[in-house]
Order: structure tokens, then C-alpha cells, then sequence
């Protein structure tokens, strides 16, 4: 039988796809034998492929009985802390930090609040929390407050994730096809992602506390008996734990575009079929499924990107991702004048604000696995050949390193990293590409052109220059221990996380005398719409702690820093809880702040105090990057004099990436610092 369909995109809709398929095979392996012919009816030169590609084991992530959303439904709504509970962790937090003087002068606020201004601000909040059903109090404002935000999104809000080696690429492909055999693959599997969620068959999100007894068949199968309405509490009696998927739409078809004063986040049609592709400044409109939302056969994507690669236009002279570098103001100024002095820069530019997402690829090699150069290509790069306003690039270099850099205002880690595990995952698996020849069945990919006169040029010039001297300003400092880790951890009775967060206090305090506000990332996905909340670990115990390692007679102290040291992991394990559960103080807060600026009515004096700005002025910004899919992992630090630290513990190591910047901070020495402090908290642990 001959099946015709029109091909999607406007430019190519010209041509028309031929699919024959035999009788005899189709029951059976589902071979298809596809060409693409020209509007007069002829083949297209060289298009004729032949591959099992409209399998549904192709098609399709392997899936479960349980639908993508199916406990979305029965999700509990985050919860807004009690007043009196979200000022009394507010002081506690603000303890180790505040002189006695100024906590003295910081609680008469608090109280005032308590009992005046903040009774009316968060019943206010209660109010407006009963019309959002669907959704939670922080959601909105959330979003809010990243669109609003004018600062360059590379390094200030952007985080980098890189894939562990894929071995097979890197050991036995030719030097010269690791990068088109790599890049194939994670687009292939980043693929089968998307129509498995589209499709509405990705397995959900479940945080499973014993995953050897809950990840399992008979689970899921007892939870498809259930009632929608109430499956998220019938998997508590588990200890199976459903998360929020609402964001995970978001991570293809979106792009933040830049406006005055607070950006749009612009989310594509379901139709969309095609992919930006980004070389050396050029970016391409690469076609990746069919007309009836099929991923097209292998060797026909592998064709497209060779295509890509072996294109010899030159480098753009002007290369517009350098904008998406740019205070996001002036990136709306020069855009807005791209878009309305040439309709080919307004179609190209929409070519990019919908495609499923950006794969760039470098010309870079990275070699081996300097964590230097690696955190950089990913981090930042140049940003000639990066879209930072999109959801995410996947950024494959030419000896075939890959890795992610994501925009953070359309969603949060959980999301990212269920896909970032399961496509490394399933590409290292299934090795799609390894033994394909490609073929380019389809049109050549489009290369799309820009019209770019002396603003829209100057504009690139200038956030050219400003990006080189941000990133030649930032230092990046790896740190290392692999001497123990996890399974230590719990032989001597401690969380492995509040290890790690006590020995950074240890260290910044060892090289500044100083504790700091600090900031730890904690997901409250566990709740419907859930964003996240702040553990804040620089506590009352850890200061004493560091205070005690920076004395030169600490060994003397071994017993009771050993004490010290458990007891901190149990507080530390209490503000986890309370934030995962919703229960810190930080979002409650901002929430009345921003009912309070809403109604333009006086600002209580809990806002206007220099400790709310302390607390919010986050020295030390850390978040866990903890995959055996993660090779490295890394963010920029929130204030000009702090710390971005991105760490990782493993069962016998633990290791970080920070960041800051020259002359501000000193990376490096908080590195090395890093190493003294985890081995004298390890020698005190393991005292008798």
C-alpha cells in the first residue's frame, strides 16, 4: 500500500514523502522502505532508506501500566507554613548569622509582624490560595520573579550538566565520528522522551524510599487498581512518593523570549517537528519526526547532522546566540528591532522559539576529563553557538562530550534530571547510531538567515564584549576527595548531605572567620505545582562546629566535636524535611512581600530590615547534582562575592564545582580549604 503525506515545514511543503511498505513484513517487523519524491513526482537523489523505524519499541521509551499524569490528580496541595512557625525558623535561620545587637533589634520586627502587619498579609495569602486549586501560592510569583529578572542568563541562572563518557563512542568510533554518533543517539533517545510524553505513556515521577520493594511491577499494578482521585495516598502506604510532573511539558517546544521589563515564556504548538541545530554560530531548522509525529528512521537524522557538520559556510559573521548573553533588556531591544526590520528575521527567529529544543554543536575538543574546560564549554562557552533562552542545549563537542545547559524559569532539577538520566540511559543501551550508515532522505536541513544591519551588529558586538569580560572574570575551582563517601556516611550515623553542607561551613569559615547565609536548594514537587524552598544550613550547631575546627588544638576536642557533628546532621535532616514538605520559611515570606508591594500598602518593617536582606544575599548558593549519569555539574554564584557550589558524594567520594568571581571571592582556596576541612571532620568521626 502507498501512504502520501505532505511534509510539515512551510519551506519544504513542496515536496512529498512516499511510504511502501510490503504486506508480507509489515505484521511482523514493521520495515518501511522511505522516499522522499518532489512535487512533480520524482525521487529525491539519494532518499531511499530502509529502517524499523514506526515500531512502537522505536517510537517509545519502554513504558508501565501507570499514565504519565496518573497521580497528578491526587496530589497534595503545598502546603502555607503557620505564621507563627515560619517567623520563629526565620530566627532561627538568622541566629549564627546577626550580633546580638542586631537579632535583638531583627526580633523586635519579627514580633511586631507577628501580631500586627502579618496577620493580614497571610490570611490574605490563604484567601487567594483557596481560588488556586489547581495549582499552588508560589507558582505564579515564582515565574514571576525569574522573568523579571534582567541579568544575562548564562552563569546567573543557567546551570550546565555533563554527561558521563560514553565509552563506546569515545574507545571505538573514528576520531572524526564521535560526534555525529553521540549527538544521533542523545537525539534519537531525547526524542523517544518527548513522544513518550506527548503520548502520555512516560512513566510518573515516584520518589521511592525503598526502591527495591516499591520500584517493581506488583506496585504499579496495585496502584492502577486505584482511584485517580486518591492513588498519591494509596502509594504513601508504600513509601512511594509521586511528584509534581506539571513542568515537564515545558521542557521541549519552550523558549523564554526577552521583553522590557519582564520576559514571555513562549511554549510551541504540538505540531512542531523540527529542531534547532547550531554550528559554528550558524543555526539550522532540522526536521525530526514525520507528519504524523513519528520519529523519522535513524540514518535519516544521522544524515541531517552530518549534513551539518560537513557544511562549509563560514562562521557567522554576526552569530545572533551571543545576544540570548545579554542583559535580557537590551537583548529585548535589539530583538524587537530584528523582528520588525525584516520578516525573514521574524521567521527565522520563531523557527527557533518553537523547535522541540537547540543541539549545538561545538567545533571544540575537550579531550581528556579536565574539569576546567569541561565546566566551561558547558557552563558558558563563548555563547556563539548557544540559545540560553531555550528550555535546554544539548552541546555535543567534536571528540563527542555532551552535556546540558537549561533556562530555569520555565521549571526546576527534578524535571531535567528525569531527563537527563533517562536519555543517557536509553542512548547508551540501544547505541542507536553506532552502526548506521547515514542517509539523508529528507531536504537538506535549512540554514537559517538573518538580516542584520549596524544596530542589530553593534548589539552583538557589544554583548560580545561585555560576555568575555564576565566570563574571563569567573573562576571556576574543582574540588575532590575520594577517600570516603556515602556508605561511610552511614556507618558512622550521619546523612550524607549534611556532611557535605558542614564542610563548606567548616572551610568558608576556616578562610574568613565568618559563617554566611547559605543557600541549599530543596524540591517541593511532592506537592501539586511545588517549586522549591530554601534549607538554610549555616545553623546555631554548625557554627560551633566550624568554630571548633578552626582552633589550632581541635584534636584535643575530638569526642565532642563527634557529638557536635551527629547532632548537626539531625537538624540538618529536620530543615530537609520541613522544606520538602513545605514547610520552610523563605517562600511563605516572599509570598507576603509581593502581596504586600501587589496592594502598594505600607511595607512592614519585617522587609525593610537589613536582616531580610542579609538572609536573601546568598554568600554560599549550593545544590546537589548527586546521578551516576553526571560527570559534572556546575552553576554560577548568585552574588558577586559568593560561592556557586554544585556537589556530588558518591558511595566512596564526594567532590564540587565552585564558582566565583576573581578578586571577590577566592574559589580555589575554598577548594583547598574543602580538603582539609572533610579530612579533619572524617578524623574526628572516626575517633574512639
Amino acid at each position: 500500500m502507498i501512504h502520501q503525506v505532505r511534509n510539515g515545514i512551510s519551506s519544504h511543503a513542496q515536496f512529498h514523502r512516499t511510504v511502501a511498505v510490503k504486506p508480507s513484513t509489515l505484521k511482523s517487523s514493521n520495515r518501511f522502505t522511505v522516499q522522499y519524491r518532489n512535487a512533480t513526482g520524482s525521487a529525491v537523489p539519494g532518499s531511499l532508506v530502509e529502517e524499523d523505524h514506526l515500531s512502537k519499541e522505536f517510537q517509545f521509551l519502554p513504558g508501565g501500566p501507570l499514565p504519565t499524569y496518573y497521580f497528578q490528580k491526587s496530589l497534595p496541595r503545598l502546603p502555607i507554613p503557620k505564621l507563627n512557625l515560619t517567623c520563629q525558623r526565620y530566627i532561627e535561620a538568622l541566629r549564627p548569622l546577626l550580633t546580638p545587637e542586631q537579632l535583638a533589634k531583627t526580633e523586635k520586627y519579627v514580633d511586631a509582624f507577628q501580631k500586627g502587619a502579618g496577620i493580614a498579609l497571610h490570611g490574605e495569602l490563604v484567601l487567594k490560595d483557596k481560588g488556586l486549586q489547581h495549582t499552588s501560592y508560589i507558582s505564579e510569583p515564582w515565574f514571576e520573579m525569574y522573568l523579571k529578572d534582567r541579568q544575562p542568563l548564562p552563569i546567573n541562572t543557567n546551570p550546565a550538566l555533563v554527561f558521563v563518557e560514553d565509552d563506546d563512542v569515545m574507545k571505538n568510533q573514528p576520531k572524526p565520528r564521535r560526534q555525529l554518533v553521540r549527538s544521533t543517539n542523545l537525539l534519537v533517545s531525547a526524542l523517544r522522551f518527548l513522544k513518550s510524553l506527548d503520548n502520555e505513556i512516560l512513566e510518573p515521577e515516584v520518589f521511592h524510599l525503598s526502591p527495591g520493594k516499591t520500584d517493581t511491577m506488583s506496585y504499579r499494578r496495585v496502584m492502577n487498581m486505584m482511584p485517580t482521585a486518591f492513588a498519591t495516598y494509596a502509594s504513601y502506604l508504600y513509601k512511594a512518593f509521586p511528584l509534581d510532573m506539571s513542568q515537564y511539558p515545558s521542557l521541549f517546544r519552550t523558549s523564554r523570549i526577552p521583553k522590557p521589563g519582564i520576559d514571555q515564556l513562549l511554549k510551541g504548538d504540538k505540531d512542531v517537528r523540527h529542531i534547532a541545530v547550531m554550528r559554528n554560530g550558524n543555526v539550522y531548522s532540522v526536521e525530526v519526526l514525520d507528519s504524523d509525529g513519528n520519529i523519522l528512521p535513524i540514518s535519516v537524522l544521522m544524515g541531517s547532522l552530518e549534513f551539518i557538520l560537513n557544511d562549509q559556510t563560514p562562521p557567522a559573521k554576526d552569530p545572533i546566540g551571543v545576544m540570548t548573553t545579554e542583559n535580557r533588556n537590551k537583548w529585548a531591544d535589539v530583538r524587537e528591532h530584528l523582528v520588525t526590520s525584516s520578516l525573514r528575521n521574524q521567521n527565522s527567529l520563531a523557527m527557533i522559539d518553537t523547535a522541540l529544543f537547540v543541539l549545538s554543536l561545538d567545533e571544540e575538543e575537550l579531550g581528556e576529563a579536565d574539569p576546567l574546560r569541561v565546566t566551561r564549554q558547558y557552563l558558558h562557552s563563548d555563547g556563539t553557538n548557544r540559545w540560553f533562552d531555550k528550555s535546554f542545549n544539548i552541546i555535543v563537542t567534536k571528540d563527542g562530550w555532551a552535556g546540558m545547559n537549561f533556562e530555569h524559569a520555565w521549571g526546576d532539577g527534578v524535571a531535567v534530571m528525569r531527563f537527563f538520566n533517562d536519555i543517557h540511559k536509553d542512548s547508551l543501551v540501544n547505541k542507536w547510531s553506532n552502526e548506521v550508515t547515514p542517509k539523508r532522505a529528507l531536504l537538506n536541513p535549512i540554514r537559517l538567515v538573518f538580516e542584520i544591519d549596524e544596530k542589530g551588529s553593534k548589539g552583538i558586538s557589544d554583548a560580545s564584549k561585555r560576555y568575555k569580560a564576565q566570563i574571563s572574570e569567573l573562576q571556576i575551582s574543582p574540588f575532590l576527595l575520594e577517600r570516603f563517601g556515602k556508605k561511610a556516611c552511614k556507618s558512622w550515623g550521619i546523612s550524607p548531605d549534611s556532611l557535605m553542607q558542614l564542610g563548606f561551613q567548616v572551610a568558608y569559615h576556616r578562610l574568613t572567620s565568618k559563617t554566611v547565609t547559605t543557600y541549599e536548594s530543596c524540591s517541593t514537587s511532592a506537592f501539586r505545582h511545588g517549586r522549591t524552598e530554601a534549607i538554610r544550613p549555616a545553623t546555631a550547631l554548625t557554627k560551633e562546629v566550624s568554630m571548633l575546627l578552626s582552633k589550632p588544638d581541635w584534636e584535643n576536642n575530638k569526642g565532642q566535636l563527634k557529638e557536635l557533628i551527629k547532632k548537626c546532621s539531625e537538624k540538618h535532616g529536620q530543615l530537609t524535611k520541613d522544606a520538602a514538605m513545605g514547610q520552610g520559611f523563605d517562600r511563605h515570606l516572599f509570598a507576603m512581600k509581593k502581596i504586600a508591594l501587589t496592594a502598594n500598602a505600607y511595607l512592614p518593617d519585617i522587609f525593610k530590615d537589613e536582616s531580610y536582606a542579609l538572609i536573601n544575599y546568598n554568600i554560599l548558593s549550593t545544590s546537589t547534582l548527586s546521578s551516576p549519569a553526571v560527570r559534572v555539574g556546575a552553576f554560577g554564584p548568585v552574588v558577586k562575592d559568593g560561592l556557586g557550589i554544585a556537589y556530588q558524594i558518591w558511595d566512596t567520594g564526594l567532590g564540587c564545582i565552585a564558582t566565583t568571581y576573581k578578586g571577590r571571592a577566592d574559589g580555589d582556596a575554598f577548594a583547598e580549604e574543602c580538603t582539609k576541612a572533610f579530612s579533619d571532620i572524617e578524623c574526628a568521626l572516626t575517633s574512639k
